[in-house]
Parts: structure tokens; sequence; C-alpha cells
């Protein structure tokens, strides 16, 4: 795609990846053009510095947390007498670590000179306790450069980065997002590595973590200015299907006398105009019988074929317009309704309008299943 001649006509350009920055395992990551996803392989052994040595091979380690990320932000002692600035060990909190998840010689040096506290990159238990493959995003509007960071870079490292795309791209203004997609705590140079005080300790891909996100990130901005391809490669760990909770379970659901569930209990009015407040109210099941992810609890649907009876949907329960608002009415008995609320933007465009709303409901004896109702129409005029 090229770029538009004025910001009307915006080229809009994304790579988004996703980097494995471990030592001794591939760096893996995932690119996003537009829409269409392609995966990427790259070895960390064979990343180079992006810095005054530009031939030196660096690598990264396993996840670790150091001494002075227990000491906090504040200057002086924290808890425990943790404090910044620490680079040597302590038997006893050593054994305290290495209870939890014992770091390899090969950790220790990789981290050095950061003394590991807490080897997250070892515990496993629940799941990983932090991430070993990350997602690092460039996307283009127009003159804009936007670099997506899954993390906190510190002043220097984000200053680094942006005077780098800015030499690498052609556009007018870098802007870096942060703490976007996943999070991996801080992102410090390696001159603050050194002094180890709190964001160089929660630097958890070790000294050269700042080197390979320059480096990547130049190669995604080349990406994004060229329209250049990457070769596909795994995907990040799902742990979606082994998620713990504490949350205690939902019991059951039940419809008032004579009604089911989807059931519209509380109709719209017949008119409505710009600045109005369309407000109707279901028979529900809780929510939490379905998280529906990617798709919607309330929707706003539009007239668009009488003859077909065709809806097509205007907004949804993710737009700022609308409300979607649920409460058990009796916890005993198991009965819920949902409020659907829809303010009418300036610049609606008039037609035949109608609330719809989508749920699960359990069922006592067991077994969720899906419903879904709507409203009678109205009309924005």
């Amino acid at each position: 795609m090229k770029n538009g001649p004025t910001f009307i006509q915006w080229t809009r350009k994304c790579w988004r990846q996703t980097i494995s920055l471990t030592r001794g395992n591939t760096l893996n990551y995932e690119a996003r053009d537009c829409g269409k996803i392609v995966s990427v392989l790259v070895r960390p052994a064979e990343r180079k510095s992006v810095g005054k040595d530009c031939s030196a091979k660096v690598s990264g380690c396993l996840p670790a947390m150091g001494y002075s990320f227990a000491a906090g932000t504040t200057d002086g002692p924290g808890a425990f007498d943790f404090t910044q600035g620490t680079t040597t060990s302590n038997p006893l909190w050593n054994a305290v670590r290495d209870f939890i998840a014992e770091p390899t010689e090969e950790d220790i040096a990789c981290h050095a000179p950061k003394p590991i506290l807490l080897a997250t990159g070892r515990a496993r238990f629940p799941y990983e306790w932090q991430p070993h493959v990350v997602s690092c995003t460039v996307a283009r509007i127009g003159g804009l450069l936007v670099a997506a960071v899954p993390g906190e870079f510190t002043t220097m490292s984000g200053r680094r980065l942006r005077r780098l795309l800015s030499s690498t791209s052609s556009v007018r203004r870098v802007v870096l997002a942060g703490l976007s997609n996943v999070y991996s705590d801080y992102i410090a140079t390696p001159e603050e590595y050194q002094a180890q005080r709190y964001e160089a300790a929660s630097t958890i891909f070790g000294p050269h973590t700042l080197d390979i996100y320059l480096n990547k990130y130049v190669e995604l901005t080349k990406a994004v200015m060229t329209g250049e391809d990457l070769e596909p490669g795994p995907s990040p760990p799902d742990f979606s299907d082994q998620l713990i909770t504490l949350v205690p379970p939902v019991l059951w659901d039940a419809s008032p006398w004579g009604k089911e569930f989807g059931d519209c209990v509380q109709q719209p009015q017949k008119y409505y105009s710009y600045g109005d407040v369309v407000t109707a109210s279901f028979v529900s099941g809780h929510p939490r019988n379905n998280a529906r992810h990617g798709r919607w609890y309330a929707a706003v649907e539009r007239l668009q074929s009488e003859e077909d009876d065709a809806w097509v949907v205007v907004a949804t329960d993710a737009d700022w317009e609308t409300k979607y608002i649920w409460q058990r009415s009796s916890k005993i008995m198991g009965t819920s309704h949902a409020l659907l609320e829809w303010e009418i933007p300036a610049g609606t465009e008039p037609g035949t309008y109608r609330l719809h709303h989508y749920g699960d409901y359990k069922y006592i004896l067991g077994g969720i299943y899906p419903y879904h109702g709507f409203s009678d129409s109205f009309q924005v005029s």
C-alpha cells in the first residue's frame, strides 16, 4: 500500500511481533500487516546489538528479578531492609529463592551484575511467572509511527528507541505506547543496568534487553516502510484454558414465571432523536457463564432491508454510547435482568433500530446454554 498524499487519505500499516528474549531458546515473534499475520524465528545468539558496536552479538536471559526490585522506587531501605543499588546476594534470601525456583549458574552469569532474588523464568507453578515471549508492534499512520512496547522503558531507553526509529524511517514523529499487549516489567539501558537500581533490577531479560528491543524495532520499522514480508514462526503459549479463579461459581439461573431468557420485559419508546437515551430490559442469565471473548452482550442494530428482515450492527457494548448493566433480581430464585442503554450520537443515520441482547444461562441441573433476544423496533429521526 502506498502512503496517501494527505492526512485524509492515510495509509495504515502495522507489524506486530511476539519476541522470545530468553537465552538459549529461539527468538520468536509474530508479525501482522493490516490483518495479515506472519510469524518469524530469529535465534538470540544471532541478534546484533544496535549500539556503538554494531558487530557485537548479544543474547537475552531467562526472566529474573534482582534484589533491588524488592527495595521499591524510593530512596532508602525498603521492606526487609532491601536497598537499591544492590549487586551482591544474601545466603538467606538465596535459600528462599531456591525453594521457589532455583536459577542455574548460567542464569546467574547471564544476569550479572544483577543478583537474582526471584528466578521467575524457572518458576512454572501454576503458570509461567513472567513471559518468555513478548509482543512488539510498529504501526504507521501517515507521518506518525507508533511503537507499541511491552514494558516500561526508562527515559533514556525510550529516547534511544525513538531516535533510532526516527533515523530508520521517514516519518515526522515517533511515539512510544508503553505497556502494550503484554507486560515485561522495565527496560533499562546497559549503563543503568550496571547501577542496579529498581528499574535495572526489574529488567527481566538481562543487561542486553534494550539492545535486542532496538534491533527488533528497527527490523519492524523497515518492514513497515518497505512492505517486507517476514518468515513464519511459533506463537506464544495460551493459558486461557488453565485459568485459576477464586470467584465463586454461578450456581444456577432461572427466568421469572411465564418468561424466557432473552425476553424483553421493558420495551423502548417508539420514537427517538439525537441525544436521547434508549433503554430496554431483558430476562438475563449471569454474564460469568460466558465471557464472550470477541463478542458482545449488547448490540444496537439498524434495519437494512424490511423485505428480508435484515439487520446490521451499528454499535455494541464496546462503544462509548452504550451501556450493559446486569443485576441479580433474586439470589434465591436465581433470576436476573440486563438493562441495555444507547445514547444516540449526533449524526446517527435515521431509520429503524432495535436493541439485541446475547447471553448464556446455567440450568439448575447442569449445563450452560446460549440465548438471545431483541426489543421492539423504534425510529430514530
